[in-house]
């Protein structure tokens, strides 16, 4: 089978269809073909299988790999050499039939062995697909795994396992009105279902959750953060902007940002740069301040968690406390809440016995009953692990180790 390869836009007319859409006004959404910085998550997954009858479908690797049939983009993991024990091609249906005869070949690129393991992948492509009649931009990407299992005892061999599954990623951008400031904007569709700035319903079992698209907001400058933290909200939920609140809420390629009704509170935290998530009936608030109190919905909340910077404004990363609390975080309107955490720590080991083994553990919490999760030093570093000592009861040590984390 002759493969020609291509280099960074899989389909031509991706390009074109791209260059092609007019940047609509305030409150429009138009598609995009390049994902932003940190927004590569999310889209609709499709695992592949071994296909029983390679040849028939276009195929050489007689262990050739392809999403099942009927989606909107068909995706197989083939080699040229029919010899060989890795798949390094991508080939791509663009009808979803699953005839590859005379599909698009991209050659994968390895990531370095790890661990035994052999990784390689479709960096992210530009294609064109099929969506209510028009041809719509999104990125594709694949990802093909190989490795050996760990024996698990002598009598045990090891095996060796393959994996492949390919992705879309739908976005779109534009510009949203925040009261008075307008702001560039990123949708992504986060819940998979080729829909873009809608929330769902879901059912595991007899539980029902809500998923939602996300959304990322620039700052006055229109740069993205790629802070997870910071101007990321998924659809439906609040989000501060110059000091208000607003609900964002998404449909037929519109974006509109309504003010939050009901009482304001402030809330302040005793750090010189903060970020906190706060929760409460189905509601989540993702925060970041410093010194001055921030106005907050009055409410009953959880603090879902919170890290606490030692430095405010360095481009450096700076020494940080990270954790959550089980306390309830009351909002009064009209009032100022204040949070402090991250001081007076203590340290409690615990230990357990398991076939003759012991296993210890430190966990970690403050003066006002918070769980420290984790601490950093100056340039993102960790401190150096604790170090333990078992005596016996004349006072000998019987046992020397430095814990890891885990």
């Amino acid at each position: 089978m002759k493969t020609t390869l291509w280099s960074c836009v899989i389909f031509g007319a991706a390009v074109a269809l791209s260059a092609g859409i007019a940047a609509g006004g305030v409150g429009d959404l138009t598609y995009v073909k390049t994902a932003q910085p940190g927004a590569t998550g999310g889209g609709v997954n499709m695992l592949m299988r071994t296909v029983a009858n390679p040849a028939a479908v276009g195929l050489t690797h007689p262990k050739a790999m392809a999403t099942a049939k009927g989606a909107q983009v068909a995706v197989a993991m083939d080699c040229d050499d029919a010899k060989s024990d890795t798949l390094d091609l991508a080939r791509i249906d663009m009808s979803g039939k699953g005839d590859f005869a005379k599909a698009v070949t991209v050659k994968l690129t390895k990531s370095p062995s790890r661990n035994g393991y052999t990784v390689l992948y479709l960096k992210p492509q530009a294609v064109a697909i099929s969506k209510d009649g028009k041809k719509i931009p999104v990125l594709l990407s694949a990802r093909y795994y190989k490795y050996k299992t760990r024996p698990r005892d002598a009598k045990t061999k090891p095996v060796t396992r393959i994996s492949a599954s390919a992705s879309i990623q739908m976005a779109a951008q534009g510009e949203c009105k925040f009261g008075d400031s307008v702001r560039k904007v990123f949708v992504i569709d986060r819940n998979r279902n080729m829909i873009l700035g809608d929330v769902i319903t879901r059912k595991s079992g007899t539980r029902e959750y809500k998923q939602a698209d996300y959304c990322r907001i620039a700052d006055a400058k229109g740069t993205f953060s790629t802070s997870y933290n910071v101007r990321f909200v998924q659809m439906g939920q609040p989000i501060q902007i110059d000091g208000n609140w607003f609900t964002l809420a998404s449909e037929n390629m519109k974006i509109t940002a309504a003010p939050m009704t009901g009482g304001l509170g402030k809330l302040k935290v005793d750090a010189p740069r903060w970020e906190c998530m706060l929760m409460r009936d189905g509601m989540t608030l993702n925060i970041s301040g410093q010194t001055e109190a921030v106005n907050v919905p009055a409410g009953k909340y959880t603090v879902r968690s919170f890290r606490l910077y030692k430095q405010a404004g360095t481009t450096k990363p700076s020494a940080s406390i990270y954790g959550s609390s089980s306390k309830p975080l009351t909002i009064t309107a009209g009032k100022a809440t204040s949070f402090s955490a991250g001081k007076g720590l203590t340290a409690i080991m615990s230990s357990r016995l398991n076939k003759g083994k012991v296993r210890f553990a430190v966990t970690q919490s403050d003066a006002s009953g918070s769980r420290i999760r984790s601490i950093y030093g100056g340039g993102g570093k960790r401190p150096t692990a604790p170090q333990i000592e078992v005596v016996n009861k004349t006072g000998k040590v019987i046992y020397l180790a430095k814990l890891a984390y885990g």
